[in-house]
C-alpha cells in the first residue's frame, strides 16, 4: 500500500472543516487557512531538515502537484534526491525517515549507501519499491557469497593450497557465529531489544521542558501523562496503515500511559521505532500488534496481549526514568537500559516530536 504524505482524503476533510468553521470569511481567506493547514501538515511528515529546506522542499512538491495537494511518500523521496546528499545533515535525516517508513527490517548502513548511489546517477528509479527490491538483491547477494564460503571442498593434490582453503572456510564460518553473536540482545531478559530503524548521525533533538528551568532528577514534565486528542492520534496512525490505529490497541496503550503517568504519544514513538508502528500489510500483523513494543525480547517470543505488553513497556518507561539524573537527555537515558543500539532514542525521539507537532498542535483541529 503507498504511504501518503498528504493524502486526497485530508485535503477534503480539511476543506469541508474550514469551511464548516470558518464561513464567514471570504474564500481568499479560507484558501488562505487551507494553504496553512497544508503547508504545516507536509512539513511534519518531511525527513528532518534544517527549516528553510523542509520549505523549499515543501514548496517545491506543492508546485509540482498543485492540481490535486496529493502527495506520496515516493514522491518526497524522489525529490530528496535532487538535493545535495553529500552533506551529512540532510543524508542522515533521509537516511531515517526512509527506515522508518518501511515494513521490513532494515539495515540503515545499507539505506544509506543506496540512496547517496541513486543521488549520484543521472535517471535513477527512485522509490519504495526500488529501495525494496535493491534491498532483497543485495541480502541474497550476501547469502550466495555465505553460500559459497561454506560449500564442502573435495581434498585435491596441493595439500597446502587445501588446507589454505580450509582455513579460510574455517574462518568464514567463526565470523558468521561472531556476527550473530553480536546482533543478539546483550540481555535477553531486558525490557525491549534495539529496533530494526537505527538512526545515525541524526541532529540531536531537544526536548524543551519550560516548567522546570532547573535540571531535576526523574521523569521530566515533557514526558508525563497528558491527555492527547485521539481522532488525531487516530488519523496519524491510519495514514502510516497502522493497526494501531484500531481497539483494543490505541485505546490500551493511552491507558498503560495515565496508569503509569507516562506522556501517550512516547509510547506509540516506541511503537514506531521498534514496528513502524505495525503496518496492516505485515503477514504477522496480529501476533506483532500484541507486542510493539518487543518487550521481553520480542513479540516471537513474549507474545501476549497489547494490554500487557502495553504496561510492561510503561512500567520499564516509569522505572528506568524515575532513576535518571537532572540534566542528562531523558530519552537518551532510556536508552542505556531500554534498548542495545545506542541510535534507538534518537528515532524514539524524532517520532515523538513528529507526533507532538501534528497532534498537539492547536492551530486546527482535524474534522470528524
Amino acid at each position: 500500500m503507498q504511504e501518503y504524505v498528504l493524502s486526497g482524503g485530508e485535503i477534503v476533510r480539511l476543506k469541508h472543516y474550514i469551511e464548516h468553521k470558518h464561513h464567514s470569511l471570504d474564500p481568499k481567506q479560507r484558501a488562505s487557512i487551507l494553504a496553512d493547514a497544508v503547508h504545516r501538515i507536509i512539513e511534519s511528515r518531511l525527513p528532518s531538515f534544517p527549516d528553510e529546506v523542509k520549505k523549499q522542499v515543501c514548496y517545491e512538491l506543492l508546485i509540482k502537484h498543485r492540481d490535486s495537494l496529493v502527495i506520496q511518500a515516493d514522491d518526497v523521496l524522489q525529490h530528496c534526491m535532487s538535493l545535495d546528499l553529500s552533506k551529512e545533515d540532510l543524508l542522515s535525516s533521509l537516511v531515517v525517515w526512509v527506515s522508518s517508513r518501511t515494513t521490513f527490517p532494515v539495515q540503515e548502513e545499507m539505506v544509506r549507501n543506496i540512496l547517496l548511489r541513486w543521488s549520484q546517477q543521472l535517471l535513477p528509479t527512485v522509490s519504495f519499491q526500488a529501495l525494496v527490491q535493491e534491498w532483497d538483491e543485495q541480502g541474497r547477494s550476501v547469502c550466495r557469497e555465505l553460500a559459497v564460503a561454506s560449500e564442502p571442498f573435495v581434498p585435491l593434490r596441493n595439500k597446502k593450497w587445501f588446507n589454505r582453503r580450509i582455513s579460510i572456510t574455517i574462518a568464514c564460518f567463526f565470523a558468521v557465529v561472531l556476527l550473530c553473536v553480536l546482533i543478539r540482545p546483550l540481555d535477553q531478559q531486558s525490557p525491549a531489544p534495539a529496533s530494526y530503524a537505527d538512526p545515525i548521525n541524526i541532529l540531536q533533538p531537544i526536548i524543551n521542558d519550560n516548567e522546570e528551568p532547573q535540571p531535576v532528577d526523574g521523569i521530566p514534565t515533557g514526558l508525563k501523562y497528558v491527555s492527547i486528542d485521539t481522532k488525531r492520534l487516530k488519523q496519524y496512525l491510519r495514514d502510516r496503515n497502522s493497526i494501531l490505529a484500531e481497539e483494543p490497541y490505541l485505546s490500551e496503550i493511552v491507558e498503560a500511559g495515565k496508569k503509569y503517568d507516562i506522556h501517550p504519544l512516547l509510547l506509540f514513538a516506541i511503537t514506531g521505532q521498534e514496528q513502524g508502528f505495525v503496518s496492516k500489510d505485515h503477514k504477522s500483523v496480529k501476533e506483532i500488534a500484541n507486542n510493539p513494543f518487543n518487550v521481553f525480547g520480542s513479540w516471537e517470543s513474549y507474545n501476549t496481549t497489547i494490554a500487557s505488553s502495553a504496561n510492561i513497556a510503561a512500567k520499564t518507561v516509569a522505572n528506568i526514568s524515575s532513576r535518571r539524573p537532572g540534566g542528562s537527555q531523558p530519552i537518551q537515558w532510556l536508552n542505556r537500559t531500554y534498548a542495545e543500539d545506542p541510535n534507538w532514542w534518537k528515532g524514539v525521539t524524532w517520532f515523538f516530536d513528529e507526533m507532538k507537532r501534528e497532534i498537539e498542535d492547536e492551530s486546527f483541529e482535524w474534522p470528524a
